[in-house]
């Protein structure tokens, strides 16, 4: 074994439940992830320590999150941030795992990996899910190695402002009122009113009815959850202490006063150039109505009031989404990145695991 095999002097491996955590381990966490997304998304703005730590300290109910944290000298060099549902889905668990460029094939995500795994599996959490990005591209090289399955691919894409058809969104909503006259719009920005959150929690579970990619892929192993009003809330509450602001646009239909589409955009005070799409869905029953292309339209219309500090939009697609996807390719949304989710079953992940390192200690995952 050369002298570049020798590995550095070991890490201290900690599991912290994220709720509890103190301030300094959960600043070295938002600080690793800001490593990460500079070597990610060099493009993108830096994120704000206090934002990040904010949004951690806002754990949702529904879960228990333990975040496992590889130290080195004051220093988070691989981590793993893992959620356990509470309500639905308890035979699972959400992992999000990363270790530092200079740290890597050393053995560190096998470390990881094989302690989230044996937490798990004590818990009885059958299923472990995850992804990856092209931006990463090692990430999902380990993965298929792990045997992982892949459950869901997107493309997510961009749009530059700058670059929007001038005249393009005021015709699409001019289109869309005249064909559509027993449809009636309406905006709202920051939290969502009281008397209508029970009605947008039940459109937020129109997402549920999308489609989630090409028939190849694997099937998650997961029910879907619905949404509550109190869940909502929740999320908004997160929302507002990391300091993001978000612009929604929904579509009621007149006569029933159902409401029957809605898109969103979020972004971070701190961040105001950088713009993500949040979600778009219309009610199964109302489509072919163009609802998409007006509350679409209609959004980034009034992007500039709420936020004139936006240059860039980014999105999600499949595959299989065709009218989201062509509404986003006519706007002139462009290739970003793939992101993909997998899903791996805890047991014969150790298996694999306790393989690896009986067999030879040259075989390193990363």
């Amino acid at each position: 074994m050369s002298d570049s095999d020798q590995r550095p002097e070991p890490t201290v491996l900690e599991i912290v439940p994220t709720a509890t955590a103190s301030d300094a381990a959960l600043r070295a966490v938002a600080r690793h992830d800001e490593a990460l997304r500079a070597e990610r998304m060099p493009e993108d703005p830096p994120m704000n320590e206090d934002s990040v730590l904010a949004a951690l300290r806002h754990q949702s109910a529904d879960f228990s999150s333990r975040h496992f944290l590889l130290w080195e000298g004051g220093e988070v060099v691989g981590k793993a941030a893992v959620q356990f549902p509470l309500r639905q889905n308890i035979h699972s668990a959400f992992v999000d795992l990363s270790v530092l460029a200079a740290r890597r094939r050393q053995g560190l995500a096998r470390r990881l990996l094989g302690a989230v795994g044996t937490y798990a599996s004590q818990l009885g959490r059958r299923k472990l899910l995850t992804n990856a990005s092209s931006r990463l591209p090692a990430g999902e090289a380990t993965l298929r190695r792990l045997g992982a399955e892949l459950t869901m691919e997107q493309q997510f894409i961009q749009l530059v402002l700058s670059e929007l058809e001038p005249g393009r969104l005021a015709d699409w909503m001019t289109e869309a009122r005249a064909g559509a006259p027993q449809y009636r719009l309406w905006q709202n920005q920051g939290a969502y009113p009281a008397d209508r959150l029970e009605a947008i929690a039940c459109l937020h579970d129109v997402m549920n009815t999308l489609p989630r990619g090409s028939a190849s892929r694997g099937k998650r192993d997961l029910e879907p959850v619905p949404t509550t009003p109190e869940a909502l809330r929740a999320e908004e509450e997160r929302l507002i202490a990391s300091g993001a602001r978000r612009l929604s646009t929904f579509v009621e239909h007149a006569p029933s006063g159902h409401l029957v589409a809605f898109t969103e955009l979020l972004w971070h005070g701190d961040r105001p150039t950088l713009v993500f799409q949040h979600a778009t869905a219309v009610d199964p029953q109302h489509r072919r109505h163009r609802l998409g292309r007006w509350i679409k339209a209609a959004n980034l219309h009034a992007l500039p009031v709420a936020n004139p500090q936006a240059k860039f939009v980014r999105a999600g697609n499949t595959d299989d989404n065709t009218g989201i996807l062509n509404i986003n390719r006519e706007l002139g949304f462009r290739p970003y990145a793939t992101h993909t989710d997998w899903q791996m079953d805890t047991e014969a992940l150790l298996v694999y695991l306790n393989t690896v390192h009986l067999e030879t200690q040259c075989i390193r995952i990363e």
